[in-house]
């Protein structure tokens, strides 16, 4: 068993499914959930998430893991005390949605590995947790770890190792864009338009996420997010201009070259 005990920091979706996983795999024995809300920690043991509870984090003190899975500001915040408790030989990570600022607070602390599992739903809180959320899905860690990528494995999902800059790079194109993107077109629709179907939907879902935890999204990976928005808008203002012209051929290419 390479983490006998693990503790995780945030009992939501995301660290509430960790614990669930965990246990249903029976890749540790003891897991301690530790978050500030005692509702989200009582729902966490009822759902089988953790062993035990806390809403302090020298809790942390007695595991082989440490799971920071909470908002990325949060993970700022909790950085240094988090790696400050740890045992010797244990490690600490985090699944927080950018990773450069993240890997910038945990440079100092040699048993902590930025990680990032590509996973989730707009659905917040432990109601929402699933254990095979993981299967298939990329884990990103920045830094070579034994000990998680093996653990990473049996939890089903896939280890990725790229430096913290490509993975805010890639997650800006693939994830915060389409988010933003979500975000202007529920502004700009307003609430419950009237001819909202399937397509705006599908749209739209994942701006129904936690405020507090889009915004930290958004505010940790600045330049990488804000050169994807310029460049879709440059590509939008093309389309516009198109359409107005008339250019048939130019319409068509652009949905051709989009077209999956």
């Amino acid at each position: 068993m390479t983490f006998p005990c693990v503790a995780i920091v945030g009992m939501g979706q995301i660290g509430g499914s960790l614990g669930m996983a965990l246990l249903r795999r029976r890749l540790t024995r003891c897991v301690i959930g530790i978050d500030r809300d005692a509702r989200a920690l009582r729902k966490a043991r009822a759902r089988g998430a953790c062993t035990e509870t806390s809403r302090d984090l020298r809790a942390s003190a007695r595991a082989d893991l440490v799971v920071l899975a909470v908002p990325v500001r949060a993970i700022l915040a909790l950085a240094p005390r988090a790696a400050r408790l740890l045992r010797p030989g244990a490690l600490l990570t985090d699944t927080g949605s950018t990773k450069a600022a993240v890997a910038r607070a945990f440079r100092p602390f040699p048993g902590a590995v930025p990680g990032h599992p590509m996973c989730g739903t707009e659905k917040p809180g432990i109601d929402a947790a699933d254990p095979e959320i993981f299967r298939g899905a990329p884990w990103v860690l920045t830094r070579r770890a034994p000990r998680l990528e093996h653990l990473v494995r049996a939890l089903g999902a896939r280890p990725v190792l790229m430096t913290s800059a490509a993975h805010d790079r890639e997650a800006a194109l693939v994830s915060h864009l389409p988010y933003a993107v979500a975000l202007w077109l529920s502004r700009r629709a307003g609430p419950d338009p009237p001819l909202a179907a399937g397509s705006f939907r599908s749209a739209t879902r994942v701006a129904a996420q936690p405020a507090a935890m889009g915004a930290d999204i958004l505010l940790t990976n600045p330049f990488p997010l804000a050169r994807e928005l310029e460049t879709m808008a440059a590509g939008l203002r093309r389309l516009a201009s198109a359409l107005r012209r008339g250019n048939v051929a130019a319409v068509k290419r652009f949905v051709k070259e989009g077209c999956r």
